[in-house]
């Protein structure tokens, strides 16, 4: 009997901890305010995605350590537990508030379509409660669509780029110079669909293009051909070797993509956080040949970037962000030595963040981000919005989701899968007019073979 009330004790404790957790954490989502810790603005950001994004998923295995010990008679001996239900009730409602704060956003999204509608065939209305793609999609984490082939781990470097990487920072590293191509199985060689590479985020040292969000999915689906690259991470010579990587990727990519069905002229590049920033920066460098060593005359432009909680301004002089970020940038991403406000490095924060570089845009962009976002504060997009309109006559559409968190678009939510579809449809518009091709034009398609570029 002893061990019974120890086992419901030790319940007791873990259920008045979690609900404690849990009230915090919710609390936390919904407000979205940055501590001056760095570490703990990511852990928060993490968790705050988890709470908000998937609240409903959270609320029922709420319910389960609930029932589970009301089952083992856990409540009726502790008081402590039943304190804490009160806590849980309140947390509770919180999660109730996050999921419909998520399913409103459809509003902003709706808002945004419509605006688009004006110019195109005519009104995309978003699936609702009584839609079955809402629960098809939007509540299935692990929603991935059909007839699709995937082409995994296409190296992307030429030989003298593979032997230097092998000599200076290992087998590892070079595997890293891979991508991921998706081709629907109803698109055939010679197709000239569009072509989305993307780029993942993950502080330009971590992450991997294995991490699909649902962006790439929705535009499978849509018939377009994506590539999902790696570069390196952890690279001897530090930062831009991130930025020369994915320019070398998209050498690939337009040398190659005819033999999936993908249009070489028609590429759009995307991606998430830091990987936004790198999306960014290949749709304002194009063509620069202090970027593209060994292969400065290769065409590397594109038609259009979709930044989604992108990094867009290193130098942060307004202070939006609440830790130092710079220091980080300059000798932990880029390895370069000295202090971080040397006029040599604040140069080279200037060259590297997007928010410097909108006069040379000259390719459509738009904008996802979130209002909650403590990594990439919504200030930043902001200005880099405002910015673009006044200094380039390239057109943007800024797409600013409220409660959401930073890398929101990487999980199955309501939210997402509303902005997911507002961005497929923005990129339907301004790049699929595309046609099939003569039968004759396919012919000339040629086989991929191993891939090694020489100027």
């Amino acid at each position: 009997m002893g061990i019974v009330s120890l086992v419901r004790s030790v319940w007791a404790l873990l259920y008045a901890a979690t609900s404690f957790v849990m009230f915090l954490l919710t609390g936390a989502a919904i407000n979205g305010t940055p501590t001056k810790n760095g570490t703990a603005n990511v852990v928060l950001s993490l968790l705050g995605n988890q709470m908000s994004e998937l609240p409903l998923t959270v609320l029922l295995m709420d319910v389960f350590l609930y029932t589970w010990l009301n089952v083992t008679g856990t409540f009726q001996q502790s008081t402590l537990a039943q304190c804490f239900n009160y806590v849980n009730v309140l947390t509770a409602i919180g999660l109730l508030y996050l999921f419909k704060r998520s399913y409103e956003s459809k509003i902003v999204a709706q808002k945004f379509l419509d605006q688009l509608s004006k110019e195109s065939r005519g009104r995309v209305a978003l699936p609702g409660l009584s839609a079955p793609r809402f629960w098809q999609q939007f509540l299935n984490p692990m929603y991935w669509p059909k007839n699709c082939t995937v082409y995994e781990n296409i190296p992307y470097w030429a030989q003298k780029e593979q032997m230097s990487a092998l000599r200076t920072d290992g087998w590892q590293s070079v595997l890293q110079m891979a991508l991921d191509v998706y081709q629907p199985n109803t698109v055939e060689g010679g197709d000239e669909r569009p072509v989305l590479m993307y780029i993942h985020g993950g502080g330009w040292t971590s992450g991997t293009k294995s991490l699909m969000g649902p962006l790439l999915t929705e535009m499978i689906s849509h018939k377009w051909i994506v590539v999902s690259i790696d570069y390196r991470l952890v690279a001897k010579a530090g930062y831009p070797t991130q930025l020369k990587d994915c320019k070398r990727a998209l050498r690939w990519v337009k040398d190659e993509v005819r033999i999936f069905g993908g249009n070489p002229n028609n590429i759009i590049v995307a991606g998430d956080s830091a990987g936004g920033h790198l999306a960014a920066l290949l749709a304002l460098t194009m063509n620069l040949k202090e970027h593209q060593p060994g292969f400065e005359n290769v065409d590397t432009t594109v038609r259009g970037c979709v930044a989604q909680s992108a990094l867009v301004d290193l130098m942060d002089v307004k202070g939006y962000r609440h830790h130092e970020g710079r220091a980080r940038f300059i000798n932990e991403v880029s390895q370069r030595e000295g202090s971080a406000e040397t006029q040599e490095n604040l140069k080279f924060l200037t060259e590297h963040s997007p928010l410097y570089r909108v006069a040379d845009a000259t390719v459509p962009f738009l904008i996802v981000h979130g209002d909650l976002d403590i990594m990439a504060p919504i200030d930043s997009a902001r200005d880099f919005v405002q910015d673009f309109r006044v200094k380039s006559k390239a057109p943007i559409d800024f797409l600013e989701m409220p409660g959401a968190h930073h890398c929101f678009n990487m999980f199955s939510s309501p939210r997402t899968w509303y902005t997911t579809i507002a961005t497929a449809e923005w990129l339907n518009y301004n790049f699929d007019r595309s046609s099939q091709q003569p039968d004759e034009k396919k012919k000339q398609i040629h086989e991929l073979v191993e891939w090694s570029w020489t100027e």
